[in-house]
């Protein structure tokens, strides 16, 4: 799993994805995934890269999500593929995090 942070906006960071959110790549991810949620609350979760979400992905995910929300930011989940969209939906996290399908959408989020 590979983390990479750009800033689309001053205020906003854009988490890229890339690999399976399975158990390997969520505890692969985790540290630089918090460090940068930790560094800017307001953050877009690119999910483009990512071919498939297990529970510790979903877990890292809602665990932002919480941690965004604790630091009065916001967490946008951006171009899951359809698979990835089903199971988020399914899993609820819809109810928890917003999916939009593009930069200019999710910029227009926050």
């Amino acid at each position: 799993m590979k983390v990479s942070v750009t800033h689309p906006k001053e205020n906003i960071s854009r988490i890229v994805l890339d690999g399976r959110l399975d158990v390997a790549g969520a505890q692969a991810a985790e540290a630089e995934f918090n460090a940068a949620l930790a560094a800017n609350p307001n953050v877009i979760v690119d999910l483009a890269k990512v071919p498939f979400i297990a529970s510790l992905g979903i877990r890292l995910l809602v665990a932002g999500a919480q941690t965004c929300a604790k630091l009065d930011g916001k967490m946008v989940l951006m171009n899951p593929d359809d698979l990835s969209k089903r199971i988020l939906k399914t899993t609820g996290i819809d109810q928890i995090v917003t999916i939009c399908s593009g930069l200019d959408e999710a910029l227009a989020l926050f």
